[in-house]
């Protein structure tokens, strides 16, 4: 009876730790967001694209942005991506901002290790938001290697890494205007006006392809507003440094090096509501 006891006894303790070591593990912070709720956050959905919902091996060889270009030109309907894997647990992000990394933190940051690889995967942020004061915005950013944003279900921004091709009907509205980064050319998406207090719903999806390094960031300029200039020594022109898109306000470091965008951080975020 004694012996069956400390059996017992021991097997409680081993599921506890083991529920304890869970715990710990399911808290994770990165780049891509917290895993811990927070009011006022974006909700992150990673979706897999190479497999089915029930671990089921999709073909290789699928052009995934076409299956971008598919769901934002459906009114960004995500029913659209019913039939690939989407993870049960979500992130919580303040920002879009991810500095160049290695592809494969995305499914670590969801606690998928070795159950995604690091290739043609995508993350949807969505969020209800609105903006510190009245104004017309447009967002601005690029990825390694797609970024998209949705505003009330229109497309508002398609930027992909370098040669990359845009199957979408989105057209950028001012081409010209796009800032040349080491990514390529960091597009600026369509004007749209909004008041203090005004919810817009956001969409954000950011995604790779071959599975190398990732990186992406999401911008915001407000339209007649001055910005420090900074100077591109290849093209000789002169762009805006402009604020990180972010629904609380936060530090967020720039790394200094041969992936680095520039970058500043408003005081002033725009507002997640519930």
């Amino acid at each position: 009876m004694i012996i069956k006891l400390r059996t017992t006894l021991a097997c409680l303790i081993l599921v506890s730790s083991a529920g304890r070591a869970q715990d710990q593990e399911a808290d994770r912070d990165s780049a891509f967001g917290s895993s811990r709720k927070t009011a006022g956050s974006m909700l992150g959905i990673f979706y897999d694209l190479k497999q089915t919902q029930k671990r089921q091996a999709l073909p290789d060889g699928v052009n995934h942005l076409q299956t971008l270009a598919e769901f934002i030109d459906s009114g960004w309907d995500e029913s659209v991506l019913s039939h690939f894997f989407r993870a049960t647990k979500p992130l919580y992000a303040t920002e879009v901002l991810i500095p160049s990394m290695s592809a494969e933190a995305a499914p670590e940051a969801y606690g998928l290790t070795g159950i995604v690889k690091p290739a043609h995967w995508f993350v949807i942020y969505k969020a209800q938001v609105s903006p510190p004061e009245d104004g017309v915005y447009r967002f601005v950013g690029i990825a390694d290697d797609v970024l998209a944003v949705g505003v009330n279900g229109k497309t508002a921004l398609v930027s992909l890494f370098g040669g990359h091709r845009n199957y979408s009907q989105w057209q950028e509205p001012a081409p010209n205007e796009s800032i040349p980064v080491w990514a390529g050319k960091m597009k600026r998406g369509d004007w749209f006006a909004c008041k203090q207090g005004q919810i817009i719903d956001l969409d954000v999806l950011i995604g790779e392809i071959p599975g190398n390094l990732f990186g992406a960031w999401l911008l915001i300029e407000k339209q007649g507003a001055t910005y420090t200039m900074f100077s591109d020594p290849k093209s000789g022109g002169r762009y805006p440094v402009l604020p990180v898109f972010q629904v609380k306000f936060k530090p967020v470091p720039n790394p200094h090096g041969d992936h680095s965008i520039p970058f500043t951080v408003s005081p002033t975020p725009w507002i997640c509501h519930p």
